[in-house]
């Protein structure tokens, strides 16, 4: 007789446990690791795997059993969280942010509610919303792949295209930018059972449903920013997500969803930290609505689709209100704009009834064809100057040829017995006749007014930017040399602005109404390009007078820090009284 079996079910015992698990997940995120490090340096290294080994540090701090020479480094959740944190972060960030965040990981973002696998939000998500909230300047130092430069990221305007967005040769955090190397990571996580394919899908079809509801770029969005690793190595957690099929596709496609509408709606130009930290809180509820029921419960399982359906329901209407009130904003604020451009037109040509926007190489410059039915009148352009009381608007007439036949003043703030002296018949009559090659000519052609030469000299050179507006390369030149520095009285001026490594202060001295020197009186800054792109800097605003010129390339941060330390001086010192 043999012996029967005892022992409770089920008999089958799995392979998988929490280490192997977290483990595999790292070998998935080697592949974001490696081109973390192609495209910004060795550094990423220390921000990526610093964070993962600060987190295992400090999670021992919080451990009753203490250290374990067989597992050194505990069940690696912690590693894994820390490993994610670190490739959410900017490739300049600074070097105590790694420990840092990790602290905050461990202490607020896991054991606050009790550690692995009590956890309502994923830590390195937490971790992440902290540093934004403390820190936003020392975790956001975005910087062009292969080099040092500061810049800005797709989501900040950049222009990239579909391949670089796909390979990863753009500026962005550490794990975001190279979607092939997501997508590797992705598949491997999927080969292995530890993840669903259907919630990094959901998140992507939210977003794409978002973008198409919002007028955006489906392709840029799913490809820029960090929605893509985040549908992959966030959304996917264990924990912190839903436990159904049907609620995991509602939980993905609410990430995706909500993270596109921050974007969209707010100042935050990207929206996966708290997208998917708003989903980690609604798990249980999408749960509790959506989860599957039970072989044979047909009754259930109608109530549990009708009620996913009514939520699905009231989130799309509650979408499409606020899309249809931002639409209507927009049309109800272009037929107003458009209702003062046409009463602006009509100065020049009275009898224009069709106007159509040209193109134009500065923004600030709006060009348009004039036309009475289909007869073509001429051509009608303004920009706004900088005056002595504020915005002055300029509307120039020109012919076909763009030669000017007439230019207006709108309504401004100049002063009602000098500064209005640009309404001067006399005076608009110097500018008719102008071609856009003789447009550096202007200001010897037409002499500014005496006793409004602060408001007359912003008008001629409103209309150089009018004249330059057709060609790139002179639209450049001239939006740079139309943003004046402000008119303050003579005299020396301090102030100070923000470096690449510390605080810039210098020593302004106003000569004649015009920037004479530039001394630069404290820097932390680096000896060599740093000083050097100074230097350029400052003989740029002088030789300019004006705060428009271009940063240096590979110093941006020290160029902008002396163009604020300039500003900051002169917004500071007394104003120049009106010759």
């Amino acid at each position: 007789m043999s012996t029967p079996f005892q022992s409770t079910g089920p008999h089958i015992h799995s392979q998988s446990s929490i280490a192997r698990t977290m483990w595999t997940i790292v070998l998935a995120m080697l592949p974001v690791t490696g081109a973390a490090v192609i495209f910004f340096g060795p550094k990423a290294l220390y921000s990526i795997f610093g964070s993962a080994l600060f987190s295992v540090v400090f999670e021992y701090l919080f451990k009753r059993d203490g250290f374990s020479a067989k597992l050194p480094f505990g069940d690696g959740s912690a590693f894994v969280a820390g490993m994610i944190l670190g490739l959410s972060l900017a490739p300049g960030a600074a070097w105590w942010i790694p420990p840092l965040g990790a602290f905050i990981l461990i202490a607020i973002g896991k054991q606050v509610f009790g550690g692995i696998g009590n956890n309502i939000f994923n830590p390195a998500l937490v971790s992440r919303a902290v540093l934004l909230l403390g820190w936003p300047r020392y975790i956001t130092g975005w910087v062009a792949p292969f080099d040092s430069t500061t810049t800005a990221t797709p989501l900040e305007g950049l222009e990239a295209s579909y391949t670089q967005l796909f390979l990863g040769n753009i500026p962005g955090s550490l794990g975001e930018t190279s979607a092939l190397a997501i997508l590797l990571g992705a598949a491997y996580l999927t080969y292995k059972g530890l993840i669903n394919w259907k919630v990094p899908v959901a998140v992507v079809a939210g977003a794409v449903v978002a973008a198409l509801l919002f007028g955006l770029d489906p392709i840029h969005t799913v490809l820029a920013g960090s929605l893509l690793f985040g549908a992959v190595f966030m959304a996917t957690d264990m924990v912190t997500s839903p436990t159904g099929k049907t609620a995991h596709i509602v939980f993905g496609c609410g990430c995706g969803f909500l993270t596109v509408f921050i974007r969209r709606f707010t100042h935050l130009p990207e929206g996966v930290t708290y997208a998917f930290l708003l989903m980690n809180g609604s798990a249980y509820l999408i749960d509790r609505i959506g989860a599957d029921p039970i072989f044979g419960q047909v009754q259930e399982r109608v109530r549990r689709v009708w009620n996913t359906a009514e939520v699905l329901g009231a989130a799309i209407l509650i979408a499409l209100v606020v899309a249809i009130v931002y639409r209507a904003s927009d049309w109800i604020d272009a037929r107003f704009s458009d209702g003062h451009m046409t009463a602006a037109v009509r100065t020049i040509y009275p009898q224009a009834n069709r106007i159509i926007a040209m193109q134009s190489y500065d923004a600030a410059v709006a060009r348009y064809r004039v036309y009475e039915d289909r007869n073509l009148l001429g051509l009608f352009a303004t920009v706004d100057a900088n005056g002595y009381g504020g915005a002055i608007p300029v509307w120039v007439g020109l012919d076909p040829d763009e030669t000017i036949t007439a230019v207006r003043i709108g309504p401004h703030q100049e002063s009602p017995t000098l500064g209005s002296a640009i309404r001067r018949t006399d005076f608009l009559a110097r500018f008719v006749g102008t071609q856009p090659a003789d447009r550096e000519n202007l200001p010897d052609a037409v002499a500014a007014i005496t006793g409004a030469t602060i408001s007359s000299r912003a008008v001629i050179r409103a209309v150089e930017r009018i004249l330059a507006a057709g060609d790139p390369e002179t639209a450049k030149q001239a939006a740079a040399a139309s943003a004046p520095l402000p008119a303050v009285a003579d005299g020396t001026y301090s102030g100070s602005g923000r470096g690449y490594q510390g605080p810039i202060a210098v020593s302004v001295q106003v000569v004649g109404g015009r920037v004479d020197t530039i001394e630069i009186t404290n820097h932390s800054d680096t000896v060599g390009i740093g000083t050097r792109a100074m230097d350029a800097v400052k003989a740029s605003i002088i030789q300019n007078q004006s705060l428009g010129v271009d940063a240096v390339t590979g110093a941006t941060g020290s160029s902008q820090g002396i163009i604020q330390a300039v500003r900051n001086a002169l917004e500071n010192a007394p104003a120049q009284e009106e010759p």
